[in-house]
């Protein structure tokens, strides 16, 4: 018998199973059953989740959904490596759950993400892996490819929360600062950088918006028009939720449906969206419905778009004297675009599509 959880042979049986014609491979079956478990096991004890059992039992399911489906060749592809293939599982099936459970926390959660990964065009920020453990880390882009980490300092400002307000935020409401500057006073406290679901859980916590009740997979919110992250109708269930959301490539996966959406928001929303592309990604939404059909969404002619295209992205200075707004609100704008977008599409049939593939 194979010993669960020891990864050469895990692979080694995943192999023989799915490699053995016929009822062949069911010798395989019980060994590679409580491989998997144990492997599930071991990712799910490391997760925050209220009703565990219920959980592990949903996440071995979809594994072996996808393990059966290869058997019988009902789908293409390979597991080169069970051990990430059921990490990721785990980690998918997870931010569902959370998604659900705590809606509004995993969408400051994305918000983050996008901002120190550079998609808000806000700088001054860094988000990357720690070195030493693998956990991911933000803070300021000086302190980049450090392995230090403070989250202990969170726990102090939730503790002392009213002498960091009086302190770093100048006395001012956490709810009414823009995300950014709340992330860069907590920063300052802390002087170095924070693990992103610290700094998330912290920042919820000072502007009263997290669930103090533990992780439920039953639970759903009540009453939340903004349930569900403002992009998860892009996720693929073979890409880590959060890689899609820091990797350009996401931008593939909307060019199809985005526009007629795009078009229904505010002449204020669509410009905030644009101006923090990229050249590339307008482009390629210009040949999938023409220059001019994206210079009369922004209100100019195809010229004028034209020289747009080579100095995208524009800083949010720029978008903000454009628009009419405060720079530190333009942010704000183009996140609540999405958050629009993202409402629309949960009622249409490709909502239905993507969550018929995540399930």
């Amino acid at each position: 018998m194979a010993v669960p959880g020891n990864i050469m042979d895990t692979q080694s049986l995943l192999e023989a199973y799915l490699n053995s014609p016929g009822s062949a491979g069911d010798k395989y079956w019980e060994d590679l059953s409580d491989a998997v478990s144990t492997l599930v096991h071991r990712f799910v004890s490391k997760r925050e989740v209220g009703d565990i059992e219920d959980f592990e039992e949903d996440c071995i399911l979809a594994i072996w959904t996808k393990i059966s489906a290869l058997k019988t060749k009902e789908s293409d592809g390979t597991i080169d490596n069970i051990e990430a293939f059921v990490r990721r599982a785990v980690h998918n099936r997870y931010c569902d759950a959370i998604r659900r459970k705590r809606p509004t926390w995993y969408n400051l959660k994305l918000e983050l993400l996008e901002i120190f990964s550079g998609k808000a065009n806000i700088g001054g920020f860094a988000l990357w892996q720690n070195p030493d453990t693998g956990s991911r880390l933000c803070g300021f882009a000086d302190w980049e490819g450090s392995s230090k980490q403070t989250n202990a300092k969170c726990r102090e400002i939730l503790d002392n929360h009213i002498n960091f307000r009086n302190k770093f935020l100048r006395n001012q409401d956490p709810h009414e600062l823009p995300t950014y500057e709340l992330a860069a006073a907590i920063f300052d406290y802390c002087r170095g950088p924070v693990e992103i679901d610290a700094l998330t859980s912290c920042m919820a916590d000072l502007t009263q918006i997290r669930t103090a009740d533990p992780l439920s997979i039953d639970a759903q919110p009540e009453g939340d028009d903004d349930a569900g992250s403002p992009i998860e109708w892009l996720i693929s269930p073979d890409v880590e939720v959060e890689k899609q959301v820091v990797d350009s490539g996401w931008f593939s996966h909307v060019i199809d449906w985005f526009w007629q959406e795009f078009v229904q928001l505010s002449i204020k929303q669509r410009k905030a969206l644009l101006y923090g592309m990229s050249g590339d990604q307008v482009m390629a939404l210009a040949a999938a419905v023409g220059m001019k059909e994206v210079a009369k969404s922004l209100e100019m002619n195809t010229h004028q778009l034209a020289s747009l295209i080579s100095k995208l992205p524009i800083p949010d200075a720029l978008t903000a004297d454009e628009l009419g707004i405060q720079a530190r609100a333009v942010p704000s704008v183009r996140f609540k675009a999405w958050g629009r977008i993202r409402r629309r599409t949960k009622k249409s049939a490709l909502s239905l599509d993507e969550e018929q593939a995540l399930a």
